[in-house]
């Protein structure tokens, strides 16, 4: 990029005033410097690329080659065909200014690159475009396979957990070789039997069922039969279940009145709400772990077990009867908060048994009698 003598002077000259100025970053600084070297070294045949001259002509501000040729400067063929090919960058100055005004240089338009005809570089071009196009092809590729594996393991592990379940099952139906049986409502007849885990006595008993409660009639083996009752699906010996429909009871035996187990909500194992009474009752004759303050995690949890097992036996039972008993407490506190909190006292009876005894004889409860008028201080530790 030759430079006639004139515009080589403005240069080196432009360049000294900015150098001295102290307005330039360092970046600036060091550019300048190293033009002005490039000038002194080269003179007017100093070369620069299009950006170097482009940068240039802003810090120095200088004035367009074409405004240099009206004020009488000569300018060699070549760099006319610079000004030629670099005239959009450069704004011509004010003609109402006498001196060299620096034009408004525009941002350069963004040319599209071209390929280089450097054999080496178009040979290294052709390699990125490959990979860029394998990269587009296989990430999706590798995306598909990736959620059908994720998928084909979810399938695996279902079927392994199918196969594991079966293995498990499998066992206990070819030992047990139960025989297909219609679907049958059977009763049961004795006064509180017990449903096992498995068709023999060594299995683990899973609960005890209560005279009168109907059960669904699955399969049998030998002498035991298995059932679907409140207790989940078990076996329990055939002598002690009948198909033959148990009479209802019509009249309370225990002089106090029928109710149906959804007219009652189980507070506690032994606190119930009974439609058609002023208050909670407590039942009296026995007490169950605490489930609303209990004293450690285990009386939790076992009175969370004793409140559902009462309310299973009150949704299996035939008959279920309500006596309501006056509490023990102060002459003239009764229905007061200074009695019992408040609460009714009576009992249950499900089937013609007190629920009190069938929670304590499956040790879910203690026996708590009271007297007339106050209570004993209660003695089971659930936390051991």
């Amino acid at each position: 990029m030759p430079f006639s003598p004139e515009r080589t002077s403005l240069i080196k000259a432009r360049i000294q005033e900015q150098l001295e100025s102290g307005k330039l970053n360092d970046w600036e600084e060091t550019f300048l410097k190293e033009m002005e070297a490039r000038f002194a070294a080269y003179g007017g045949r100093t070369r620069l690329s299009g950006p170097q001259y482009r940068k240039l002509g802003i810090l120095l501000k200088l004035p367009s080659e074409k405004k240099s040729q009206s004020d009488g400067a000569s300018a060699r063929p070549a760099r006319e065909r610079f000004q030629s090919d670099t005239k959009k960058n450069y704004a011509e100055p004010s003609s109402r200014s006498s001196s060299a005004i620096a034009p408004a240089f525009s941002k350069p338009n963004a040319r599209r690159r071209r390929r280089s005809s450097n054999p080496i570089k178009a040979y290294y071009g052709v390699k990125r475009d490959i990979r860029r196009a394998m990269r587009k092809i296989l990430i999706p590729v590798f995306l598909i396979m990736g959620l059908f594996g994720f998928f084909g393991s979810l399938s695996s592990q279902e079927g392994q957990s199918v196969q594991s379940t079966a293995h498990q099952v499998q066992p206990r139906a070819s030992t047990s070789q139960v025989k297909d049986a219609r679907a049958v409502t059977l009763y049961v007849t004795g006064s509180s039997v017990n449903q096992r885990s498995g068709p023999s006595t060594g299995n683990s008993v899973m609960g005890a069922l209560t005279k009168g409660t109907s059960v669904r009639k699955i399969g049998t083996q030998g002498g035991w039969t298995q059932i679907a009752s409140p207790l989940g699906t078990g076996w329990m010996s055939s002598r002690y279940l009948s198909s033959q429909t148990p009479t209802r009871l019509t009249k309370a035996k225990r002089g106090g009145r029928i109710v149906r187990a959804n007219e009652i909500r189980v507070i506690d194992g032994d606190t119930v709400s009974i439609s058609g009474e002023r208050a909670n009752v407590r039942l009296v004759g026995f007490n169950t772990p605490e489930t609303y303050k209990p004293s450690c995690n285990a009386e939790r949890v076992a009175g969370q077990r004793a409140k559902t097992r009462l309310g299973n036996l009150l949704r299996s039972a035939n008959v279920i009867e309500f006596k309501g008993v006056a509490c023990s407490c102060r002459p003239g506190t009764h229905g007061t908060k200074n009695c019992n909190f408040g609460r009714q006292c009576g009992s249950l009876y499900v089937d013609g048994t007190d629920v009190g005894n069938i929670l304590i004889s499956e040790t879910l409860a203690e026996r708590y009698v009271c007297g007339q008028t106050s209570c004993p201080r209660r003695q089971a530790n659930w936390c051991r």
